[in-house]
């Protein structure tokens, strides 16, 4: 008998411990709100990340652009040389009446991966955007490119068909 009412008392405290438990785990709705915004603030944060990530890409492609247009204008003869302006997310040739304006972006890209996904997008979904705008910024022509060689190429153009007429 002595048995059976400890077997009792041991079975009462193990509910009463599980309900308790249970009820621990059931949160209050300002726990779930607060869990909520900490949820949205790290999506947020990592998607800003890798907007961030995104912004310094481009501008690392851009670099080996640049250096090539530094080294086609210093070929011009000095009447014809043009500004090179770069952009926090672009860098532009300005002519007299004109000028080009070459971007790097990625035409896909997953902005809440990490950052091998992101580097899987930079190589597989990059292109170069080389638009000719006149002097009030209406885009008179549009290119894109893959690579930086075949970007260059095509700035090398642009360059001859303004200094060139």
């Amino acid at each position: 008998m002595y048995i059976n009412i400890l077997v009792g008392i041991v079975f009462v405290v193990l509910v009463v411990w599980i309900v308790r438990d249970f009820l621990n785990r059931l949160k209050s709705p300002a726990k779930i709100m607060e869990d909520e915004l900490k949820q949205r603030r790290k999506k947020q944060e990592q998607i800003a990340a890798n907007i961030e990530r995104l912004r310094e890409t481009g501008m690392k492609k851009l670099i080996p652009v640049k250096q090539a247009l530094q080294e086609m204008n210093a070929a011009l003869p000095e009447e014809k040389q043009f500004t090179i302006e770069n952009n926090r997310d672009s860098v532009a040739i300005i002519f007299e009446k004109s000028y080009v304006e070459i971007t790097h972006r990625l035409t896909q890209f997953s902005i809440r991966g990490n950052e091998q996904d992101f580097s899987d997008d930079v190589a597989m979904h990059q292109s170069f955007v080389i638009e000719c705008k006149d002097e009030d910024g209406n885009v008179i022509t549009t290119h894109q490119a893959a690579t930086e060689e075949e970007t260059i190429r095509l700035i090398a153009r642009e360059i001859v068909n303004v200094v060139e007429p």
